[in-house]
């Protein structure tokens, strides 16, 4: 009976350290900055129909649960880069689950204040060890989803791209919107 017990504690101890691990594999981090892309769908405004809109954020994020922060400034409209003296704050808000990231977001603007949300999902990510082996952490450097915000009901696509020095990842497709995208918004008609 001893040696039954023996083995069901060695068993239940196994099972328990696999599942830590697993759990603390499952987690990614949202640190650094990040370009946040949209594309309006529908909106109760035409004009709106079709808009690209770009943020650029500093997000952080604690890894025992505290809510993600995140503070920056909208760059781009049209993939038009818009110039500094132009450019409004946004601050944003949110929460972090195993696979999906919630941010509620103040979006200052010319006349008046709108609020958003954004749902994403990690799509591309790599591998980087943190912490003590089998301890791994996934840095996910792409987040897919969707937006709505209050300013003319708009709703559409988003993404989010971690940047390194200024720059989006090798390898990550361009944001496409309506057909047009940063190269193509570029080229003359």
């Amino acid at each position: 009976m001893l040696d039954f017990i023996k083995y069901i504690s060695v068993a239940f101890t196994a099972l328990s350290l696999a599942f830590t691990g697993w759990l603390q594999y499952e987690k990614f981090r949202l640190d650094g900055e990040w370009q946040i892309d949209t594309c309006t769908e529908q909106a109760d405004f035409t004009r709106y129909e079709g808009l690209h809109l770009a943020w650029r954020v500093f997000l952080s994020d604690d890894p025992l649960s505290a809510p993600v922060v995140g503070d920056g400034e909208k760059t781009e409209e049209a993939f038009t880069p818009i110039p500094a003296s132009a450019r409004f704050p946004v601050r944003l808000v949110g929460t972090k689950e195993i696979n999906s990231v919630s941010l509620t977001g103040r979006f200052e603007g010319a006349k008046r204040a709108s609020t958003g949300r954004f749902e994403l999902h990690p799509t591309l990510s790599k591998r980087l060890l943190s912490g003590y082996i089998p301890f791994y952490q996934r840095n996910v450097d792409v987040l897919d989803g969707t937006f709505a915000f209050t300013a003319g009901n708009a709703r559409g696509t988003a993404r989010a791209v971690r940047l390194t020095n200024g720059k989006e990842p090798e390898g990550v497709a361009l944001f496409v919107c309506n057909g047009v995208s940063a190269a193509t918004a570029l080229e003359p008609a």
